[in-house]
């Protein structure tokens, strides 16, 4: 758990720089995104945590790490953020200046809660909200859709196309807490079905991580009927601790200004499936950048199946804020694509997109 730096000799060789970080710097983490924060010249770290071995539905710590300039990393996190360390299940983060003050804010994607920037003011971190619809967020792409000059994001989530039908009214959500006794915490997720708040997992799934439930229920009729307290000890969910989501669409929200933004869900045909990563890419040569989207997840149990409705999409910029979905023109990416990078090749630009338990593959726009 403890994280590496593998130092480059320019040639292609990387060798393993021990002592690197402090052994107190040990995580789950989602992501490492570079940048000079203190402004000293030496490249620093956010890591952001993803969860605790374990425990999922207890908030992982994340850092900030300061570079001593020799390749040796501190965490910071508490003198430029006291709310940064337990912000919270970090999915994507990315560092860019969306207040065009010249420096450079952090954009945390966070699951089970909204789209969180960090703003920079000269080298101390405040938490704003860009969006506090609670999702799985999964990233941030910063670019601006509408020329207006300031940045925009492209937002991927869990989607429409899925069982869970999040709302305000009708969240999803999970208790975490000892609901057996035996020292050790479980996660109950929740969903509604018409109107009525139920266990996701099934009799047999429950019965599996708390045993005392066979005896409750001797037979399924009786389960399904029974609520959320009759299963579980009233007090038991009052005192469990609550994750909530309530929004799961794909969208984009545009800069106004000011800390402003606006949300737009992309169209249904970008709501198929999990988006995990974008890129920039002008497909039709108008000056106007589109947006080439991936993603899939297939590791799902029964209930929910495989999330593979992309083949590859392009959302094509239609000015104002306003896209629409083409195909790849024949071209199609099957898998869960968790990675998309834009590389030079000759005198056009490709995309090398990484998929997961798969090949690379590696596409170019005629």
């Amino acid at each position: 758990m403890l994280p590496r730096v593998y130092l480059n000799d320019g040639k292609g060789n990387l060798q393993r720089l021990t002592g690197a970080f402090d052994r107190t710097v040990m995580l789950t983490a989602s992501c490492v995104v570079p940048y000079d924060f203190d402004g000293d010249g030496a490249i620093d770290l956010f890591l952001g945590g993803r969860a605790v071995p374990n425990e999922y539905g207890t908030i992982p710590r994340s850092y900030l790490l300061k570079n001593d300039g020799k390749g040796k990393f501190t965490d910071v996190t508490d003198q430029y953020s006291k709310e940064l360390s337990k912000a919270g299940f970090v999915k994507h983060a990315v560092w860019c200046d969306l207040d065009k003050d010249g420096d450079q804010d952090l954009v945390l994607s966070l699951e089970w809660d909204g789209i969180v920037a960090f703003v920079n003011d000269k080298g101390k971190f405040s938490k704003k909200y860009i969006t506090d619809n609670k999702g799985w967020w999964n990233f941030t792409l910063p670019v601006d859709v509408d020329g207006d000059g300031d940045l925009d994001l492209v937002a991927g989530n869990l989607g429409e196309n899925n069982r869970f039908k999040a709302s305000v009214q009708n969240p999803v959500r999970l208790y975490y807490n000892d609901y057996d006794d035996n020292g050790k915490k479980e996660q109950v997720l929740t969903y509604y079905l018409a109107g009525k708040e139920i266990p996701f997992a099934t009799k047999d799934e429950l019965v599996k991580q708390i045993p005392e439930l066979k005896k409750k229920y001797l037979y399924a009729e009786e389960f399904a009927k029974a609520g959320l307290t009759d299963i579980f000890k009233k007090e038991k969910l009052e005192k469990a601790a609550l994750l909530t989501a309530n929004y799961f669409s794909n969208v984009i929200l545009i800069n106004n200004g000011s800390w402003n933004f606006t949300l737009k869900e992309l169209p249904w045909e970008a709501q198929l499936t999990p988006y995990r990563n974008a890129a920039i890419a002008d497909v039709n040569n108008d000056n106007s950048p589109d947006i080439l989207l991936a993603g899939n997840f297939y590791p799902n149990n029964i209930q929910m199946g495989e999330y593979d409705g992309d083949y590859g999409t392009v959302l094509i910029n239609n000015g104002n804020g306003k896209f629409s979905c083409a195909l790849l023109n024949g071209c199609v990416i099957k898998g869960e694509v968790r990675h998309i990078r834009k590389i030079s090749t000759g005198k056009k630009d490709s995309f090398i997109l990484a998929r997961n338990n798969d090949s690379l593959k590696v596409i170019s726009f005629r």
